[in-house]
């Protein structure tokens, strides 16, 4: 595995705008998500049946992780949430393709999600406190932590994005050695297997780090 995104073409002819692998594949997740979406969710009835079960069992989870840390908010940050979870698991899922570079293998894609996720927490936390009340919170309990809470708070997007961008990228790497090592022992059942379920569990940390990060802003 040869970890970074390449340089498929660039827009325009300039140097400056990159199109790389991850950003196609980026893309393409959400075509696929689109897709899915208007595919589980045609002809929606009162009593589910079918297809709009699954779309139902979907929101249902998601809304069950987003309720007991934002108590009475949980519908009010799904979309935000959901969209999220569902981006990482499909990207996570798409890279399982031989060939296929996820797009969480990217710094540059995990590194925006943070930021997006840093943002959003930030809005929320003011609009509960007030611009002025928020940023006051900063030098609680004493004024002298201050500069440590800054820095703190500054350092949340950072890790966030380290962590699913390493977990990823890491997890690629290990399966890699261990099929060069001793690749009769891992049969690519077991390695779908493993990158299905690790996909998703990404997917869910990253969602829930995301949902902490909003409910502390917000407290």
């Amino acid at each position: 595995m040869n970890p970074g995104p390449k340089v498929i073409f660039h827009l325009f002819g300039q140097e400056l705008l990159p199109v790389t692998d991850t950003l196609i594949v980026g893309w393409a997740s959400v075509i696929i998500i689109l897709i899915l979406a208007k595919f589980l969710t045609v002809s929606l009835k009162l009593r589910p049946e079918g297809r709009q079960n699954i779309a139902e069992f979907m929101v249902e989870l998601i809304y069950d992780q987003i309720e007991p840390m934002l108590p009475g908010e949980g519908w009010d940050f799904l979309p935000f949430i959901a969209t999220i979870f569902i981006f990482i698991g499909v990207g996570n899922l798409v890279g399982l393709i031989p060939g296929v570079t996820s797009p969480t293998g990217d710094l540059n894609t995990t590194l925006g999600l943070a930021l997006v996720v840093f943002l959003v927490s930030q809005y929320h936390g003011m609009k509960e406190f007030g611009i002025g009340g928020y940023l006051k919170g900063f030098a609680e309990p004493v004024i002298f932590l201050l500069p440590i809470n800054i820095i703190g708070e500054l350092a949340k997007p950072i890790s966030h994005s380290f962590r699913l961008f390493g977990n990823v990228v890491g997890g690629g790497i290990i399966m890699t050695l261990i099929y060069q090592a001793a690749p009769a022992l891992i049969p690519v059942p077991l390695h779908a297997w493993f990158g299905f379920f690790v996909g998703l569990i990404q997917a869910l940390i990253f969602g829930m780090v995301a949902i902490a990060y909003i409910s502390v802003a917000k407290s």
